[in-house]
């Protein structure tokens, strides 16, 4: 006997004839939406042999078409068609030697259009529906069976009865940012979209539309024309798709405004005029050739992030009723334009009228909010709440996360999608519109598809599929394939967008130059690659292995492909930069003769990255004209070229150098031919020289108990330095490592002391020197000699400005100098708190020791993450911790002896970092109203902390960012290596100082205490002496024994 399987409830065994669908039981079965319920029964029905579709209804042609399809394409015979009479919406395929006819079974009560039945028994299939719709959605389903769940020549029997939890279920394509699908493309995406229940697909519209009205908006060869929009109307239609129209009608209009013929249009030059009547002309124009070809009663105006409103033409009426009037205002002639000169609902993005929710009921309740987010947020309640109260209906609007990246951020994807959907269907929800946009204009379509088909599973079933389920299902779905390795890719290929050093994956991190400086050392660099080589290639197996096995949609799969090597190469040209630079090092440095061969090895490395750029210039340039028109091709083929002619330039200068040492001629340094290792993420800690003799061996020896001693000399280089720690990796014989020490420098009439310690390194007979010099000024030296082999016993009290480490409770740490005292805490490794010995103990830190208070944080998955914190010096010069989440990230903090700063490195730049500081340190409204100040000179007011974020204050393009009372102290940042956009905020959570979103950065200094000079002045000093891309200079002198 059968028995029912209910979605997300628990199953039991199930073995169906020749099929073993495993413990799963019904659960296994291998459907994308997986249907509402599921009765297994006994059996299977064989399709081998002479088949029959009798199919009637309104869709009976596609009905049959479909099944025929899938069947060819399972190898199977092609059925015969045999239409019905009949207004019921039924299909039924069947042996025609089998005279007895099998019934459905009845529909839920209540049953909606896209309700359907299926049942397989008896030697045959029968869909039963109410009406086409639901017709065409349980034939998609028995296609899915003959693809994904076929033994042979065998399905299983069963019967099923489905409908869907959202009444639309839409998807998108992105026409309007360089990519340009063709017809062909977008009917491919409508037959899968369909084949998945999606039941609406929309297109993005900027610019890309042959407007005969306006010809000179739409790009030649990059724009949709009418008559392709009026074709995919028609193609849709029969599979039970609408298509939804769009037109940016508001914010996103620069692509239109830039042309001179709509320049007094203007708000700013990304923004349509609200003011100006001509702009409703234009939006009458552009409407009148689109609208009219579209059946559907709603239609998309767009109108999201429209930023500078208010402050253009249309000032003075914002000045006078506030911007979100202007909005709304807007939003209400848009609105009636449609409705009554074009009979359309209006539906509109919801993100700016959130920002203003006192005017909410200015825009008429009868539009359709578009409520849309795409960070993997655990609750989207905020974004819905207020449309469903107002008595809006609404969409929920997460998006597949491809958008500037490499590979679509799935794993963002997956939490996005399903949170927003089982929001958004808990509060009655019209339906679901799952973005995809083509930001950097260098998307492909394919790999969207995981993220589509998530969407169709979590807006048919209401996120109530746990999504390893589908991930298990939907490569059979999809393509055919008897395992599940392509589920198993994409759960690699979403952790690469958290692996350190990779930038999110996105596509800005290809086009990374890896043959510059290090962004972080070596070691660090050599980590990341590896981690990620171990991640993406197994990946590329499973791809390679699901394309080997599928039986449709098998060009899909070279999109993901493509991205998954494109990740390949960051990995593996890592670590050929640091190879090649290594060899040219050596050549360099040894003997002349031993260089040809160091070098001709170099050369190849070069000359095979230079291959495989030019390797996937080429794939690109095909997977873009598999989908797309020609226009906007050259703006990405024309990088892989640049990339490309970089790789062959530096392939022949290698050439050529080689043939010049064979000849004799000297190597150029590696700095003279760019393969310099500049390590942008730590001190440097090689000596720029070594000399053989002693530094002034005559000089006296200031410490009796030494029996060795070691001279140093600093030369400051092109800038002042204060405060100045040197960091030097030195040779030493073993018994001298974990002996005391002491530096003196000796410029001076008297010699003066320096906090100074010896640390030991992995390196055997390696030690790592610390110490600090108050000031060296330009251009000058410090000499200093440093002796070691002191006895082990008591040295007596460290010097007040040592710095020393002790634990704290909750397993956190307290760093300690003459200056300031720390708390450093696992969660997320931040400073908890601050005090400031010079203002009487005062903590600056946002009050709390959980979450984002406190200074250094990095914000994401990483902010909660418990760290490990391993002390790798304890002092008197340095304590430094390394703290490393379980996601990766290695953060390294570091208390120099002395100093009111810390130093901050990461093993991956981010483009995210903030102290949050007390607000009543500096906003306007607190206690001591302060000013901030960046490197470009803008200052001004620290803003109100009622305010929150709007008070932030950014500027791009700049190394550094301070908050200060005049006089009394300061709070502020740097970011020496990096020019980024560095923010200032009242304090709390709108962030202290910080930087985001502008720049990635590696290398942070905070500093927090008082102000005895200008500020422009400590700040300065701070970034050219701590600068890594400007270290001081240090020749390191031969030991002298005693």
């Amino acid at each position: 006997m059968g028995r029912w399987w209910l979605l997300c409830a628990v199953a039991s065994v199930g073995t169906v004839g020749a099929i073993e669908l495993g413990a799963e039981g019904a659960s296994g079965l291998r459907l994308v939406p997986f249907p509402k319920e599921v009765q297994l029964g006994d059996g299977a029905v064989s399709l081998g042999g002479e088949q029959v579709v009798e199919v009637a209804g309104g869709s009976w042609e596609v009905a049959a078409a479909l099944v025929a399809a899938e069947l060819r394409r399972a190898g199977l015979p092609a059925p015969r068609v045999q239409p019905l009479e009949g207004a019921s919406a039924s299909l039924r395929l069947v042996p025609p030697t089998v005279s007895v006819r099998v019934r459905a079974p009845a529909l839920r009560e209540g049953a909606g259009d896209e309700d359907y039945v299926l049942t397989v028994a008896s030697n045959q299939a029968v869909v039963a529906a109410k009406a086409p719709a639901g017709l065409l959605h349980g034939v998609q389903t028995l296609c899915q069976l003959i693809r994904a769940n076929r033994n042979g020549d065998l399905i299983p029997c069963l019967t099923i009865r489905d409908w869907p939890s959202l009444r639309w279920r839409c998807f998108q394509d992105d026409l309007t940012r360089g990519p340009s699908s063709t017809l062909e493309e977008l009917k491919r995406e409508i037959a899968l979209g369909a084949f998945l229940k999606m039941n609406l697909f929309t297109y993005y519209m900027e610019h890309q539309y042959a407007f005969a009205k306006h010809p000179v908006i739409g790009p030649r060869d990059g724009s949709l024309l009418p008559q392709e929009l009026k074709a995919l109307v028609a193609y849709a239609k029969p599979l039970g798709v609408d298509i939804l129209g769009n037109q940016q009608s508001f914010g996103h209009f620069g692509h239109i405004l830039k042309h001179k013929e709509y320049a007094h249009l203007r708000e700013t030059g990304d923004v349509l005029c609200p003011t100006k009547e001509e702009s409703y002309k234009l939006l009458d124009d552009l409407y009148s050739e689109v609208v009219p070809l579209l059946p559907f009663p709603f239609f998309n105006v767009c109108c999201d992030e429209t930023w500078g409103l208010g402050k253009g033409p249309s000032k003075e009426l914002a000045d006078k009723i506030g911007v979100g009037k202007v909005y709304a205002g807007h939003m209400r002639r848009v609105h009636d334009l449609l409705k009554d000169k074009y009979k359309k609902r209006m539906m509109m993005w919801g993100d700016i009228i959130l920002q203003h929710p006192k005017d909410l009921a200015d825009i008429p309740t009868d539009t359709i909010m578009l409520t849309w987010g795409y960070h993997p947020g655990a609750n989207f309640e905020g974004q819905i709440i207020p449309f469903a109260k107002s008595g809006y209906e609404f969409f929920v609007c997460p998006g597949v996360n491809n958008w500037s990246r490499i590979l679509p951020d799935f794993g963002a994807t997956v939490v996005n999608v399903q949170n927003f959907v089982r929001d958004g269907a808990k509060h009655g929800a019209l339906g679901m519109l799952n973005t995809a946009w083509d930001d950097d204009g260098e998307n492909v379509n394919a790999p969207s598809w995981h993220g589509h088909a998530w969407g169709a599973e979590c807006a048919w079933n209401a996120s109530k599929t746990a999504y390893t389920d589908f991930s298990r299902r939907i490569g059979a779905v999809l393509f055919g394939e008897k395992g599940d390795r392509f589920g198993q890719a994409i759960d690699l290929l979403a952790k690469t967008h958290r692996l350190p050093g990779m930038g999110g994956m996105h596509n800005s991190r290809f086009w990374q130059d890896d043959l510059g400086p290090l962004k972080t050392s070596v070691a660090v660099e050599k980590a990341n690659a590896q981690r990620l080589l171990e991640t993406v290639k197994p990946a590329i197996e499973h791809l390679e292995a699901c394309k080997k096995e599928a039986t449709a949609n098998a060009e899909l799969l070279d999109g993901f492909l493509f991205g998954a090597r494109r990740m390949e190469l960051i990995g593996q040209r890592m670590l050929d930069r640091i190879e090649v630079a290594a060899l040219y090092a050596a050549a360099y440095e040894g003997a002349l003769r031993e260089a040809p061969p160091l070098l001709k090895k170099a050369q190849a490395i070069i000359e095979r990255n230079r291959d495989a750029h030019e390797a996937l210039g080429k794939q690109f340039a095909e997977l873009w004209m598999r989908e797309n028109r020609p226009y906007a091709l050259d703006w990405t083929v024309g990088r892989y070229k640049a990339a490309v002619t970089r790789y062959d330039t530096l392939a022949k200068r290698l050439a050529a150098i080689r043939k010049d040492a064979e000849a004799g001629k000297p190597l150029p340094s590696p700095r003279e031919v760019a393969l310099e290792l500049l390590e942008l993420g730590v001190r440097k800690s090689r000596p720029d020289k070594i000399v053989q003799q002693p530094l002034t061996p005559e000089a006296k020896w200031l410490e009796p108990a030494a029996t060795h001693r070691i001279g140093l000399i600093v030369n400051a280089g092109a800038a002042d330095r204060f405060d100045l720690p040197i960091e030097l990796d030195i040779r030493l014989p073993e018994k001298l490592n974990g002996r005391r020490i002491r530096a003196f420098r000796t410029d001076a009439e008297k010699p003066v002391e320096l906090l100074a310690q010896l640390d030991a390194t992995e390196k055997a007979g390696h030690g790592c020197l610390t110490l600090m010099l108050d000031r060296v000024a330009k251009a000058q030296t410090a000499p200093v000699h440093v002796y070691l082999g002191l006895p082990m016993d008591e040295p007596g009290p460290p010097p007040p400005q040592a710095v020393l480490t002790s634990d704290a409770p909750k397993g956190m740490k307290w760093l300690e100098n003459d200056k300031v005292k720390l708390l450093l805490g696992p969660e997320g490794a931040h400073i908890y708190r601050w005090e400031i010995k010079g203002m009487g103990g005062r903590d600056v830190t946002m009050p709390g020791e959980t979450g984002w208070a406190g200074f250094a944080d990095v914000g994401g998955e990483h902010r909660s993450a418990v760290n490990k914190l391993q002390c790798v010096a304890d002092g008197p010069a340095l304590v430094r911790y390394v703290c490393t989440d379980e996601h990766g990230l290695t953060k390294t903090i570091s208390l120099f002896a002395g100093a009111s700063w810390v130093e901050v490195t990461l093993n991956s730049p981010v483009g995210y970092f903030w102290a949050f500081d007390d607000p009543k340190n500096f906003a306007a409204d607190g206690p001591t109203p302060g000013n901030y100040l960046f490197s470009n000179g803008a200052t001004g007011p620290v803003g109100k902390e009622a305010d929150g974020v709007k008070a932030q204050v950014k500027a791009p393009g700049t190394q550094w960012g301070a908050k200060f009372i005049p006089d009394k102290w300061l709070l502020g940042l740097v970011t020496p290596e990096a020019a980024v956009t560095h923010v200032i905020a009242p304090g709390a959570g709108a962030g202290g100082v910080g930087i985001e979103h502008g720049g990635l950065a590696s290398h942070f200094i905070i500093y927090a205490g008082t102000l005895d000079r200008k500020p422009d002045d400590l700040m300065k000093r701070l970034h050219s002496t701590l600068d890594f891309r400007n270290p001081p200079e240090v020749t390191l002198h031969a030991m002298q024994t005693r």
